[in-house]
């Protein structure tokens, strides 16, 4: 099976890339897109051989999303509430079916109380392939 392309959005330090990386899902990281100058800094040197672009997604056109070639994304956006409800919005018109996660870190082992937001998407149809330890696996949507 061939890595799965991914595109990272709000990319930060690199902390989605390194959970891909754990998770040992044959993956690569085709481009990270971040606009902080100083979290961009900090990926670099986390991931030096990831394409790294320092502008707001907003500013990227579809022939480099094209370009970029990707199966996935992977993005922890810094605005959830608004976030999410624009991503729901364009994964269901999309045609994918999503699975949303609250999840603290705690519950896999990390010591770390806040919960986090995690949300999963697959073409409908195709079903789900996973599910977060303590959810009973039902899409959300």
């Amino acid at each position: 099976m061939e890595p799965l392309r991914v595109l990272e959005l709000y990319s930060g330090v690199g902390g989605m890339h390194h959970a891909l990386r754990e998770s040992c899902i044959p993956a690569q990281v085709v481009a990270a897109i971040d606009v902080n100058t100083v979290a961009n800094e900090v990926y670099r040197y986390n991931f030096p051989y990831t394409q790294l672009l320092a502008k707001t997604i907003e500013g990227i056109t579809l022939q480099e999303f094209d370009r970029l070639s990707f199966d996935m994304i992977l993005m922890s956006p810094p605005c959830q509430p608004f976030t999410r409800d624009l991503l729901l919005q364009t994964i269901e018109n999309c045609g994918f079916q999503y699975q949303e996660f609250l999840l603290s870190p705690t519950s896999l082992g990390i010591p770390n109380s806040r919960l986090r937001y995690f949300l999963i998407a697959k073409l409908q149809s195709e079903p789900l392939p996973f599910q977060a330890p303590g959810t009973d696996g039902v899409p959300q949507n």
